[in-house]
């Protein structure tokens, strides 16, 4: 979802505003592993731009950091094949917190069919928050 966001910060996108709503919304929780607020600051690094510093600057500032428990990252495992280890802890992290995952990444499909975690697409989201 960030990817698409800052791809072209001038471009207003559906993405960009749902970021802008998790952001923003004092009802939305969101929670992040320590993986996935390294991945934001590669991704600062490759999108280099204000626009993309600022999304990432006011995500990592909501967020919650949550330190996975190795049960937790073992159920996820059975369920997301896939050779990034950095999925398994992304499912791992909503498992733990009963959060929501976002993203259009088909590694997520089998974890959100089985319903061990909800998995929303993009498109989802936008229709569900904005």
């Amino acid at each position: 979802m960030l990817i698409a966001a800052v791809k072209n910060p001038q471009k207003e996108t559906d993405t960009l505003r749902l970021i802008t709503k998790i952001v923003q919304d004092p009802n939305v929780k969101l929670v992040a592993d320590e993986l996935l607020l390294e991945e934001m600051a590669r991704y600062a690094e490759l999108f280099e731009s204000p626009t993309t510093t600022g999304i990432i600057a006011a995500l990592t500032s909501k967020a919650s950091l949550v330190r996975v428990r190795a049960k937790y990252r073992s159920i996820c495992k059975t369920y997301v094949k896939t050779p990034d280890k950095a999925d398994i802890l992304h499912a791992a992290a909503c498992l733990q917190t009963d959060a929501t995952l976002i993203t259009n990444d088909r590694h997520f499909t089998r974890i959100g069919n089985e319903g061990i975690i909800e998995v929303w697409s993009i498109s989802h989201a936008i229709k569900r928050l904005l």
